[in-house]
């Protein structure tokens, strides 16, 4: 019993940080923070997106993977992850206008402080909901054979990763924040902006998928039946002798 859940713990630790790697509004945030705040904005962003992870995955736990699979959630998500993501993107690149000044141009979430920035990034992205709805879920599903000391396990090795990576993206920016300034902090901002575009396309396109997809397998007639106004084929003249 012991090594199963060292092996959780272990596996749900890496697994954490291999998605902590994907760039996203998370990092964006946490970058544009810890120029501005130090340190310990990382890691209490973490603390944020923990505060909201932790209900999704007791959620999960209960069965509810297979609901937020469905179609319609799917096409919920791309659709509000792709303007959330273009807002937040559209945000940072206002930023660029501030880059000298590090207690201007804290609009959006920043303004909401290093907690409340890391739920509101994690809820407004939609990479965050198809992670715990696919690889999460599949995960949450193993920890369950432990039972309920089996999720806290998982759950303290997955936002161990969390912490982990954002503390090491924290220290680095805010001990070389006098060098990360002007055209590089300016360079960086517009780096992030541009990954946030494209997952905001990539949401979009996923969303728009569902929907065509949708329609087209309603357009498809069942097997065996007949579209509308569709004359049955003429018989042959040697069937109307007979």
């Amino acid at each position: 019993m012991v090594l199963e859940l060292a092996a959780l713990a272990l596996g749900s630790f890496v697994v954490a940080l291999s998605g902590a790697l994907m760039p996203g509004p998370v990092l964006a945030v946490t970058l544009a923070g810890s120029r501005r705040r130090g340190f310990w904005f990382g890691p209490l962003v973490v603390l944020g997106h923990a505060a909201v992870e932790l209900p999704l995955v007791v959620l999960l736990y209960w069965g509810l993977g297979e609901a937020l699979k469905s179609d319609g959630i799917i096409i919920t998500i791309g659709c509000v992850g792709a303007l959330a993501m273009a807002w937040m993107a559209v945000g940072m690149l206002r930023q660029t206008r501030h880059v000298d000044d590090p207690d201007a141009g804290q609009g959006g979430v920043m303004r909401l402080g290093a907690v409340p920035s890391g739920a509101v990034t994690s809820l407004l992205n939609p990479y965050w909901y198809l992670w715990w709805v696919t690889i999460g879920a599949v995960m949450v599903a193993s920890a369950r054979t432990a039972g309920w000391l089996g999720l806290v396990v998982f759950f303290a090795g997955h936002i161990s990763g969390d912490f982990l990576w954002y503390s090491v993206i924290s220290l680095g920016v805010s001990r070389g924040r006098r060098y990360l300034q002007g055209r590089l902090y300016k360079g960086l901002l517009i780096g992030c902006a541009l990954i946030l575009l494209a997952m905001a396309g990539l949401f979009a396109k996923l969303a728009a998928q569902k929907i065509l997809g949708g329609e087209a397998e309603q357009a498809t007639p069942e097997p065996g039946a007949e579209a509308p106004g569709h004359l049955p084929p003429l018989r042959k003249s040697a069937d109307l002798d007979a």
